[in-house]
């Protein structure tokens, strides 16, 4: 269910990033929803239970959308940990902290503490 809603993310993304720049401006005119759509792509695909569905989705990321992750120094370096399977240093306030700024993190958002507790998971 997680990996569908980043699928869903990326197709939403890439419908934007892909368009005319009139379209584009017309579905997206201040550029945010395209911003959101691709950081909630990164964030649901990082929460998402293991697999070799995920991993392969997860090595697409890193190399097709290099440039976007660039532009999100955060999102990069979790994608790269778990990427590289690197011990780091956990310190959940903090990654609580950072991840409060994203949509799936946000006190308002149905089920933000699941999300959080299964992004510490993927990380440990």
């Amino acid at each position: 269910m997680i990996l569908e809603s980043a699928k869903s993310y990326q197709t939403i993304f890439d419908v934007i990033n892909k368009a005319e720049p009139e379209l584009a401006k017309e579905l997206d005119p201040t550029g945010t929803f395209k911003t959101t759509c691709f950081q909630n792509f990164v964030i649901y695909l990082l929460v998402s239970p293991y697999d070799k569905e995920k991993v392969d989705l997860m090595h697409i990321l890193d190399s097709m959308y290099a440039r976007n992750l660039e532009e999100n120094d955060l999102l990069a370096r979790f994608v790269h940990k778990l990427l590289t399977f690197e011990l780091m240093p956990l310190n959940e306030g903090e990654i609580e902290l950072q991840m409060s700024a994203f949509e799936p993190f946000k006190a308002e958002t149905e089920n933000n503490k699941a999300h959080l507790r299964d992004l510490i998971r993927q990380l440990i």
